[in-house]
């Protein structure tokens, strides 16, 4: 995730591991689908107000924050009632919780290989908030652990991902300025996942195991800045096992009519 301290602002779906390279593919005219198919996000949104008037805890990186359980996004008191929860996630076990002030900023799955291997999962589904729209409201049995993937230890040292220590259920990852937090914890009424937390993009799909064919954009590496790539191909070595006909215009050597009418006719 990268921000723009200045003015409190976020560019969604990033990753550190992004190749740096133009969007000039040759899927590349592959269209957003519309609006009305899709919740259109804003590239940057500034962060609200919640009721923290200092800097924004562990923004440097690293272990040198003091007391920050006692700091967004942990267990820290917001001024003036300004944090409206609106959304709430526990771990599976339910001896940690957490609640959201307003709607996540983007959404997005990430095939890196990384995360297949961290969540045991074909990719990652996850919202991303601004770490003060976030607060602890519970921590049972001092059931919160910390792990680091830079110093591969179970330590609080940012940016680093956060989970229960009695499950283990992964409940967000803590960034330098955001939190990426993960839906499959969060209680949504009638469990309707809400438009804010439906992906935008698919990242790192050059990584994937499993093909997707959901008309989201599937970008090589970072959203915007590499290279747009086709859903369902006749690649070896990935899921589904059906991979579709030619003539059906899902793979990578379209058919009658191309990639970009079908999203358009949708």
């Amino acid at each position: 995730m990268s921000s723009d301290s200045k003015n409190g602002a976020v560019h969604p779906n990033v990753h550190p591991e992004a190749p740096k390279k133009k969007p000039d593919g040759p899927h590349s005219e592959i269209p957003h689908p519309p609006p009305e198919d899709h919740h259109q996000v804003a590239p940057n949104k500034p962060f609200p107000y919640t009721g923290w008037d200092g800097p924004i805890p562990s923004q440097q990186g690293g272990n040198t924050e003091e007391d920050f359980m006692h700091k967004p996004p942990y267990a820290w008191k917001p001024k003036d009632d300004a944090f409206k929860a609106k959304y709430y996630s526990q771990c599976w076990c339910g001896n940690v919780a957490f609640e959201f002030h307003g709607d996540p900023i983007d959404a997005k799955h990430c095939h890196c290989k990384q995360c297949q291997h961290l969540h045991g999962a074909p990719f990652q589904w996850a919202v991303i908030f601004p770490k003060t729209s976030v607060r602890m409201v519970k921590n049972e049995n001092n059931s919160l652990h910390f792990f680091s993937t830079a110093t591969r230890k179970g330590t609080h040292h940012v940016p680093c991902k956060v989970s229960c220590d009695q499950c283990r259920s992964p409940i967000f990852d803590e960034g330098k300025n955001t939190v990426l937090a993960y839906p499959s914890s969060f209680k949504f009424p009638d469990r309707k996942v809400p438009l804010d937390f439906q992906p935008t993009a698919h990242i790192f799909y050059s990584e994937r195991v499993m093909e997707v064919p959901d008309g989201v954009p599937k970008w090589s590496g970072h959203k915007g800045i590499s290279e747009l790539l086709p859903e369902l191909t006749t690649k070896e070595g990935t899921m589904p096992k059906y991979k579709g006909k030619p003539d059906e215009g899902q793979i990578d050597s379209p058919g009658p009519e191309k990639q970009s009418d079908r999203y358009r006719s949708k």
